[in-house]
């Protein structure tokens, strides 16, 4: 698991190079875990097991989701071209509605 400076690298270069990384949270943390994984096993992704899956998760040897969404609010507050204008809207119309209402989950 890389910390600190490198997953915010990480993230801000997957963020700029696909479009599905800024409008979805699960894709960016699949696609992190992804690379963890290949660079644990050397490669050998496709012979990986759930079990073996679950216990990289389970040990934190991945990268810990938290993490990754946290670095992924942070770069698209500072800059604003590596967010989807349309998530961000509804994010914050949402918000605004969440307010006005006095509805708290």
């Amino acid at each position: 698991m890389l910390k600190g400076k490198h997953l915010d690298l990480r993230v801000k270069r997957l963020l700029s190079e696909d479009k599905k990384y800024q409008t979805s949270d699960l894709d960016l943390i699949a696609r992190i875990w992804y690379d963890d994984i290949k660079r644990i096993t050397y490669g050998s992704v496709n012979e990986m097991t759930a079990i073996t899956f679950l216990d990289l998760l389970r040990k934190g040897s991945l990268t810990k989701s938290e993490s990754v969404t946290r670095c992924r609010r942070k770069l698209q507050q500072k800059n604003p071209s590596l967010r989807d204008d349309t998530v961000y809207k509804g994010r914050v119309e949402k918000a605004r509605e969440m307010r006005s209402s006095r509805q708290y989950y």
